[in-house]
């Protein structure tokens, strides 16, 4: 348990919700930007509300999705490599630490995708 600066009591280096709040920072920039491409494009013409609609969905699918991946890769991380060489170490090394949270923020763009396209009608995504 580690005494925070104020006082209250923390358990680890970061609670969920500062994870969780974190990711959701990083998929609202991200999201942002391909906002902006979007607005910018000859090819996509959703409107203010469409592009609004793109922007509130993808950050909250791909918080979820990344999030999820997190919580998997904590639980299964492993705690040794077995590996033939540098590179390959570092390859898993690197996998392990964003690997999961790739995956989970890629579903949450699919899902993203989905939504857009099924439930509010644009096709041009």
């Amino acid at each position: 348990m580690i005494a925070a600066a104020n006082g209250r009591q923390r358990w680890g280096k970061y609670r969920a919700y500062d994870r969780l709040v974190k990711h959701a920072l990083i998929c609202f920039g991200i999201y942002f930007c391909f906002t902006l491409l979007l607005v910018f494009s000859s090819k996509a013409n959703f409107g203010f509300f469409g592009n609004l609609a793109f922007l509130s969905s993808g950050t909250v699918f791909t918080t979820i999705g990344v999030a999820i991946g997190d919580t998997f890769r904590r639980f299964v991380i492993p705690d040794a490599y077995f590996t033939s060489g540098a590179v390959d170490s570092f390859k898993k090394k690197i996998f392990w630490m964003v690997g999961p949270q790739c995956i989970g923020g890629f579903i949450g763009f699919i899902a993203t995708k989905g939504f857009m396209t099924n439930v509010l009608g644009y096709a041009g995504l």
